[in-house]
């Protein structure tokens, strides 16, 4: 009688699997920085295909890749809100608007500073 043995290459994907499931929620939690955003998203998918190892993708591989497409989308989607608003910002005509976002904003924290 054998015992079972987990064998070695499949060990190996599995850690790959669950390691790109990993970054991938770091993907999707780095959406101040675009760049990071980016990058771990990519991560994701490179680590998720490396654990396929010929053979169809596991449910952690799975989740790593759909986290990882999902925070290469969301790094455009931030990145395009950073330059509309620097280019809103930029722009002349919008001054009234940012003076009474930042009044509101004022009387806002002085509501909260009255209690």
């Amino acid at each position: 009688m054998e015992p079972n043995h987990i064998q070695s290459t499949d060990r190996k994907s599995n850690n790959f699997a669950i390691s790109s499931m990993i970054v991938g929620i770091f993907a999707l939690f780095a959406c101040i920085s675009p760049p990071m955003q980016l990058l771990l998203g990519a991560t994701a998918l490179i680590v998720a295909y490396v654990s396929k190892n010929g053979r169809a993708m596991t449910g952690p591989a799975i989740a790593g890749t759909v986290m990882g497409v999902w925070g290469i989308l969301c790094s455009f989607l931030v990145l395009g809100f950073y330059v509309f608003t620097i280019r809103m910002l930029d722009n002349p005509d919008y001054v009234a608007l940012q003076r009474e976002i930042l009044r509101q904003y004022q009387d806002m924290m002085d509501a909260f500073n009255m209690k």
